[in-house]
């Protein structure tokens, strides 16, 4: 059980991280800009690049523990490229730099990986070259693609769609801590997550179905509230399984915290790791229900 002294700060810190997000969210919600001017989405991929690359130093620690280590500039230019793709057609100033379709998105991929190939070789040859390239293309795939989905499901489903889909997936992780530290007494992953539990897996779900038509009905969107539930479980069930992943990483690098950003918390990748890998299915679920 944490102290009250963990329990309070992990409030004080999770209210301040959620003001923050709000604040951007109610700026994408209420769009103050001209009416002619499409740029939905930018402040958020502003957002997005600046969590890129606080977390891109938490990912290249982690691999430099575990021996693998990454390559800076692919690594950045790659994810970023990446995170920031579906904004590139509503951005006026971008325009001019780079047109891109859908199709077009796994030429940039290859190139990515291409790129990541030639540093490899520039500046490091034989050197680790299997794991510094399997750890960068690694990077780019697990923040990149991630991040450009959660970006994606703004500027495609809207403002409401996109509150759902982290409503679902923190309060998933909230409800879980909660439940867990008061009830939790059969280990989930011992090995893997010592201090996850299945009474905070099934809590956490409970959480993310209740919030998630919580925000159906306040937004009034096209989506059932019993849908709504099933979407919440599903978003939330795969947010914590994106948690362990990220444990996977941390504990074969025998790390706890990915930094120590945030108190109690970690540092970002310990925040943004449910999202990431719970942003494709959200996106999917959104396609069909709405």
């Amino acid at each position: 059980m944490p102290s009250a002294k963990t329990i309070l700060t992990r409030i004080v810190f999770g209210a301040i991280m959620i003001a923050a997000l709000a604040c951007v969210l109610a700026v994408e919600y209420y769009e103050p800009w001209p009416a002619m001017m499409d740029i939905r989405g930018l402040l958020l991929a502003a957002v997005i690049v600046v969590l890129c690359v606080m977390a891109l130093r938490e990912l290249k620690r982690i691999a430099s523990a575990a021996g693998a280590g990454l390559l800076g500039v692919s690594a950045h230019l790659g994810t970023l490229l990446v995170a920031t793709q579906p904004i590139w057609h509503k951005c006026i100033p971008l325009n001019f730099v780079l047109m891109m379709t859908v199709g077009d998105v796994w030429c940039m991929i290859g190139l990515i990986v291409a790129g990541v190939f030639l540093e490899q070789m520039i500046r490091h040859r034989l050197d680790a070259a299997v794991a510094r390239v399997a750890a960068t293309v690694l990077a780019v795939a697990y923040l990149g693609v991630g991040t450009a989905i959660v970006l994606a499901i703004r500027v495609d489903k809207g403002v409401p769609a996109l509150i759902l889909f982290l409503a679902a997936v923190k309060c998933s992780d909230i409800g879980a801590y909660f439940t867990g530290s008061a009830i939790g007494r059969h280990k989930l992953i011992a090995w893997l997550s010592p201090g996850k539990s299945w009474e905070g897996l099934f809590g956490g779900l409970a959480a993310a179905a209740g919030v998630s038509i919580l925000v159906v009905w306040l937004f009034g969107m096209r989506m059932s509230l019993a849908w709504a539930a099933i979407f919440g479980c599903v978003v939330g069930a795969i947010g914590q399984f994106a948690d362990l992943c990220e444990s996977l990483l941390k504990r074969s690098a025998s790390i706890k915290d990915s930094g120590a950003l945030v108190p109690e918390f970690g540092g970002v990748l310990d925040v943004l790791d449910s999202p990431l890998l719970a942003a494709p299915s959200a996106y999917v679920m959104l396609s069909l229900l709405m």
